[in-house]
């Protein structure tokens, strides 16, 4: 009898750690959804103001890019098992190369890049799904070469000769913004395994010499001018200092509380250029000022959060790296999107998560939020229903 309670006793306790666990993983997935929801809703009412009065109308094209982003996070939540990811990551891979060769060859250009592709009435750029497909190839990377020891170059090479290749490949749109974020989320996910010590020196002595002369041989003079607005914004005003000028003017404009939804001149009189996309967030701080901002930010700042306690509490290894990629993947396009307002970093259009207008852009911020979602419900032990197989 004893022995009988004592049994009954042990599986009441294993049955309430795993409802502590299946509630607190709920409200990890929650609080996800719902932050990307707060965003979105507000990224969607800032891109209304600015279309408002007659320009063109971006909003109603966002707002269906919205509720197609909103099916892909269920579907690739709720649907998709984590390792489908990982299982197919490699052609994946080649696939992504494929496109982006497709795009260098025939892609569309506009504005003088040639970024983009199409399938009869589709047209999407693959630069931006990239973004997602390194996260997962460095992901599957160290989840295949998983080691005790500090990683040498020459353990690391593979992982960097893929992300080197996809650099190239949207380097050549010519794109430096998007490429750039495709290595910076890889050294965000390799920053989280050991380096030897002699090796990581090698590297930043290497990368060094290799910023040097792609300031020579490889950048293009619009972006060599870029570059030095960023230290001195008044050289070029009314040229390569123009938009981040308008910028920092809008933003400052709206001071503490910013001057009301619908209210910002800057945006409304067509002042700040490209403000549907890569200045989308200096039209924000100028009808919401430091106020809004700063809850924005907060909001971004959670989202992260959440990604890395997702990654802590994964399952494998192949999980963990991904969450981080993706935290680096948000933490990295908001940092950049907003230092390029506030004349921090240079003009590279980058755009800003659920803010900025862009079907490809909203798919794969939605497509990042699926794959946390999957990697909580991993966590928790409940992947079924699947598309795919249990």
């Amino acid at each position: 009898m004893a022995l009988a309670k004592v049994f009954v006793s042990q599986k009441k306790n294993e049955a309430d750690q795993i409802a502590g666990s299946l509630k607190s993983g709920s409200s990890k997935a929650t609080a996800i959804l719902i932050t990307t929801l707060v965003l979105l809703s507000i990224g969607l009412g800032n891109l209304y103001a600015i279309t408002a009065y007659g320009q063109a109308n971006y909003f109603s094209g966002q707002f269906e890019h919205a509720l197609l982003g909103l099916i892909v996070v269920a579907v690739i939540g709720y649907w998709i098992p984590v390792r489908i990811w990982k299982n197919y990551s490699f052609p994946m891979f080649a696939g992504m190369v494929l496109l982006l060769v497709l795009v260098d060859a025939i892609g569309h250009t506009t504005m003088g890049a040639q970024r983009w592709i199409g399938f009869g009435p589709i047209r999407f750029q693959p630069s931006e799904l990239a973004k997602i497909v390194t996260a997962i190839y460095v992901a599957t990377f160290f989840d295949h070469n998983a080691q005790s020891t500090p990683y040498t170059f020459v353990d690391l090479a593979k992982v960097i000769a893929g992300i080197g290749a996809l650099f190239g490949l949207i380097f050549a749109q010519p794109d430096l913004g998007t490429a750039g974020v495709c290595v910076l989320i890889a050294f965000g996910q390799i920053a989280f395994v050991r380096i030897d010590r002699k090796n990581l020196i090698t590297g930043i002595f290497f990368g060094i010499s290799a910023a040097i002369s792609a300031w020579f041989f490889l950048l293009h003079d619009y972006q060599k001018r870029r570059i030095l607005t960023l230290f001195n914004p008044e050289h070029d005003r009314s040229g390569s200092g123009y938009n981040a000028f308008q910028s920092i003017v809008a933003i400052g404009s709206g001071q503490y509380s910013g001057k009301g939804f619908l209210k910002g001149s800057q945006a409304q009189l067509q002042f700040l250029p490209e403000r549907q996309t890569d200045f989308i967030f200096a039209a924000f701080a100028e009808e919401h000022g430091f106020i809004g901002c700063a809850a924005v930010l907060i909001l971004f700042c959670t989202l992260i959060y959440l990604a890395l306690d997702v990654a802590r509490h994964a399952r494998n290894t192949f999980s963990q790296f991904l969450a981080i990629g993706i935290a680096a993947f948000y933490l990295i396009e908001v940092a950049i999107n907003c230092g390029m307002v506030m004349g921090l970093v240079p003009v590279v259009g980058v755009p800003l998560p659920f803010f900025s207008n862009g079907g490809s852009a909203m798919l794969t911020n939605c497509f990042a939020i699926g794959l946390l979602v999957s990697i909580d419900r991993e966590t928790r032990g409940n992947n079924k229903p699947s598309l795919l197989g249990s």
